[in-house]
């Protein structure tokens, strides 16, 4: 991203987000720093730091700064600038002039000279290696006036509280581990992350002392870590427990939030805000175990700090506050975590102006496409493992990694035959194509949510509704735009044997919109969740998610006999029509 013409097209500055791990800088993430609009007093746009360290996890600190154009000898701008603001007092600088075939240029600012350093490039899968997340949720309220003076001070004030030594952390998936400002308990101190992750994740049988005492310290392996690259995060739950106080408007734990409660007794109508507080720290998955409270303190501070800036633009546009929450985002061009505070249900709606300028102005920051809609609600990252398979063709290999490739843009649920108790083996393929499809928020529409929206709009009669009749791609692409309000546009083949030479259309659509196609032939429907085309463009194959399996939702069998797999020109019938929905992905911040 620090590459792409949108950033370096002109004379742009950002900052660095990363870990200093045994003295070894890992530059995660970069947010550019916006210019302001210009207002009556300052006629010219000015260089303000980007407010966006709060929204990322705790442990993901500035590290450096990148600036792109010509080059110039950045040392006064980096004594300027710190070395309060840094972590490290050897800052990374990155340089791209922009310039056609340029490089990006790596330095360390060290004892006031930049010196020029090799870097290594990583893919995610080493983020997920090498670094934990420490996840805290818990609703916490928030006691003040209707007024921004009041919800900066009484916010302070919960801070200061819980910052005051006054909270410890818990391990609900292991009850003995304990985490506070002076001991670790239930766990050696000098234990690492690592080890808490393999003692949280160990089967209940090994969690015994030998002797089958309950209570008892537990001694587990630590687990070895398979051939297949990890494809997510690793989190361990930890859980809040802060010192009662006798000050009745003191903060209390809650265990669910309510409605904003009002008291009109007095003027200023002081009111009870409850939020749920849901905070990420990024951890190496070397850090030791007393070096991980700090971590969590200030994970809880800078939700905090986001949940107040929430509250106060609540005030500033709505007038009132309401019940809000954390989101956590992960858009796949970051690699990283990136907490948005909305508020809760639907009284305040995503369309609402103060809202889509937050998300505007996010996706300059990151250097987002402006027609995604990486910060809405629906897009919050799913922590709970679900019980269908999710987005099974991440670990398949690409079968023309020199060629052109381009896959499905986002996640999916493996839906097939057999599935919910309910038997639609050789009648459901397409419905079960249209539940993979329709992959927005929302609730997934089943067998008899679809037959009954053809029969609303008039596409079928009333004796359809619970029959096991087939539908077709038109009816998928009907259901997904009265349901979803997403449109599609249909793709006629007239004989199997075409579908190589449309290769590249379908590479196109997977490149501009990312959305799976339902292609139905024959009696039978399948998904294309991508295309591989070689360089010159010989051969082509296509990724295909069959709805026509029937066994359990488990990744092994569903890869090895071919479920989820590449296939080539051969798997479609050559003398079958096809017809292709390719939905199209609305285009909205």
């Amino acid at each position: 991203r620090i590459c792409d013409p949108s950033f370096s097209v002109a004379p742009s500055t950002g900052e660095l987000y990363g870990t200093i791990c045994d003295g070894v800088p890992t530059v995660i993430g970069f947010a550019r720093i916006v210019k302001e609009a210009p207002d009556s007093e300052t006629p010219q746009p000015v260089d303000t730091p980007a407010p966006i360290q709060h929204s990322l996890p705790s442990g993901l600190d500035l590290i450096g700064w990148v600036k792109t154009g010509p080059f110039e000898d950045p040392t006064d701008f980096l004594l300027k600038s710190g070395p309060d603001a840094f972590v490290t007092d050897n800052p990374v600088y990155l340089h791209y002039t922009g310039e056609p075939e340029a490089e990006l240029q790596t330095f360390i600012f060290e004892q006031r000279k930049l010196q020029s350093v090799e870097s290594v490039l990583f893919a995610d899968d080493f983020l997920y290696r090498e670094y934990y997340l420490l996840r805290l949720q818990c609703t916490l309220t928030l006691v003040c006036e209707q007024n921004e003076k009041s919800v900066c001070e009484n916010a302070f004030r919960l801070r200061k509280q819980l910052g005051s030594g006054s909270v410890a952390f818990t391990v609900p998936a292991t009850p003995g581990v304990l985490l506070s400002d002076y001991a670790v308990t239930g766990i050696d101190k000098e234990e690492s992350v690592e080890m808490l992750y393999a003692m949280a994740t160990a089967p209940k049988e090994e969690q015994d002392d030998g002797f089958g005492v309950a209570g008892a310290r537990v001694k587990v392996k630590k687990q070895a870590v398979g051939n297949r690259p990890l494809t997510a995060y690793r989190v361990i739950d930890f859980g809040l427990l802060v010192k009662k106080s006798k000050d009745e408007l003191d903060e209390k734990l809650r265990r669910e939030a309510c409605n904003v409660t009002i008291d009109r007794r007095n003027d200023d109508q002081t009111v009870k805000v409850p939020f749920q507080v849901d905070c990420l720290s990024m951890v190496h998955r070397t850090k030791k175990l007393d070096k991980c409270f700090d971590n969590m303190v200030e994970s809880v501070d800078c939700s905090l700090g986001l949940i107040e800036a929430a509250l106060l633009e609540q005030l500033r546009h709505q007038k009132r506050l309401y019940v809000s929450k954390c989101y956590h985002m992960l858009p796949r061009e970051l690699g990283h975590f990136v907490t948005c505070v909305y508020p809760l249900g639907e009284e305040v709606t995503e369309t609402d102006s103060f809202l889509e300028r937050q998300r505007a102005n996010m996706h300059k920051q990151f250097l987002l496409k402006m027609s995604r809609p990486y910060f809405r609600k629906g897009n919050a990252y799913q922590f709970k493992a679900s019980k269908l398979l999710v987005n099974p063709h991440e670990t398949l290999a690409v079968p023309h990694p020199d060629g052109r490739t381009a896959l499905v843009d986002g996640v999916y649920t493996y839906h097939h035959y057999m599935q919910d108790n309910f038997n639609d083996n050789g009648w459901g393929c397409a419905y079960r194509s249209l539940q993979k499809l329709g992959y927005s928020s929302g609730t997934i529409p089943t067998h008899n949510d679809i037959q009954a929206c053809l029969v609303r709009v008039g596409d079928k009669q009333r004796p359809f509704i619970g029959s096991r009749q087939w539908i077709g791609s038109t009816e998928v692409s009907i259901c997904l735009n009265e349901l979803l309000g997403i449109d599609a546009r249909i793709m006629f083949v007239m004989h199997g044997s075409e579908l190589a030479s449309r290769g590249l259309e379908l590479l196109q659509h997977f490149q501009q919109e990312g959305t799976p196609i339902m292609i139905g032939g024959g009696v039978l429907a399948h998904t294309i969740l991508g295309v591989s085309m070689t360089a010159e463009l010989e051969d082509t194959k296509f990724l295909i998610l069959d709805p026509h399996y029937t066994g359990a939702d488990e990744l092994g069998p569903v890869l090895a006999k071919g479920w989820c797999g590449w296939k080539g020109a051969d798997f479609w019938d050559r003398n079958a029509h096809y017809n292709l929905c390719m939905p199209i992905r609305p285009k909205r911040l």
